[in-house]
């Protein structure tokens, strides 16, 4: 059995060869990612452009990044790129990017530059430079039909109790005012 790691698993195939020790990790069927590292950009600018892909298929992601301004964007959609040639070679040519979507996508933080610049009565103030991890995970699509149905049946709960809610309050506010005396 392989164990679990963030996305990846340890492969079991390379025990099987004879690497005891050897735990390298593999993206498990099905799925497949690139990742980008040492990038100098802050990893909460970076988050802020990949929670807009995260789910979507891969059109639509390279839409958004596309017509993004932030400077994140563009070395996000070569990270999504690249992990779409890399499904490419995997699958040998199985899998295209009209069949997947960004099933995970995350920014980690590297290490962090330290700089320092002269600051009042002779002392320094420290500048730190952050740089960012970025991996992007494509995987197929979950069942659509399904997912697609439960999506329905949610927004009609949630359209239901929206509106007892907002005739509960009218009721409430009825009762609260004072009846007009003649």
């Amino acid at each position: 059995m392989a164990q679990i790691v963030r996305s990846k698993v340890i492969s079991p195939s390379r025990k099987e060869q004879g690497h005891e020790d050897a735990r390298k990790r593999v993206y498990p069927q099905g799925r497949y990612g690139a990742t980008l590292k040492n990038i100098r950009i802050a990893p909460n600018k970076v988050r802020l452009v990949i929670d807009q892909i995260r789910g979507e298929r891969v059109e639509r992601a390279r839409e958004i990044l596309r017509f993004s301004s932030k400077r994140a964007a563009y070395m996000i959609d070569r990270v999504l790129l690249s992990a779409l040639g890399n499904a490419d070679v995997k699958s040998q040519g199985r899998v295209g990017a009209d069949e997947l979507v960004v099933s995970e996508c995350y920014c980690d933080e590297g290490t962090r530059l330290r700089r320092w610049k002269a600051g009042p009565m002779g002392r320094v103030r420290p500048i730190i430079r952050r740089l960012s991890h970025i991996t992007v995970v494509l995987g197929e699509p979950k069942n659509t039909e399904d997912g697609q149905a439960a999506e329905m049946e949610v927004a009609a709960e949630g359209g239901k109790k929206e509106s007892k809610k907002g005739a509960k309050g009218a009721k409430k506010k009825a009762d609260k005012k004072p009846a007009k005396k003649k």
